[in-house]
């Protein structure tokens, strides 16, 4: 049986201390308001990183969607605390805020040189399978 060699120092092994400054920036300032969506930020930009590495895509294409991965919620830096850590159930009002944040991060990462490439990961997270956005329009 095949098995694959995982070298942990390959550049496509990306974590949050190999981003660009610009980007560990904007992680943490989201740590700052809500250490669970860093974390979950974290996670989705290692899987990502996996599931590109075992789809065999090439390296480039992985950083990229690796770093998308890590910035995909970083419009949640401004969504209120009470909403963006409320541990029941969002109101509808509250829902409709919350979906905004895809939207927001798309918009900050268009305004910044640094991040535009990455606009993607704000962008299509939240698209439905029919590609229907879930999200509020775009600006």
């Amino acid at each position: 049986m095949y098995k694959e060699v995982f070298d942990f120092y390959d550049r496509t092994s990306l974590k949050s201390y190999n981003l660009d400054q610009t980007m560990r920036y904007q992680l943490n300032m989201l740590d700052r308001l809500d250490v669970f969506t860093r974390k979950h930020c974290e996670n989705v930009g290692d899987l990502t990183c996996r599931l590109c590495q075992h789809l065999h895509c090439n390296k480039g294409f992985t950083e990229y969607c690796t770093i998308c991965g890590y910035l995909h919620d970083i419009g949640k830096q401004f969504i209120p605390p009470a909403i963006l850590q409320k541990p029941g159930k969002l109101t509808d009002e509250e829902y409709e805020i919350m979906k905004t944040h895809t939207t927001i991060g798309y918009n900050m990462c268009m305004n910044d040189l640094k991040l535009r490439p990455y606009a993607a990961g704000p962008y299509y997270h939240h698209e439905a399978l029919n590609g229907t956005r879930i999200s509020t329009r775009f600006n």
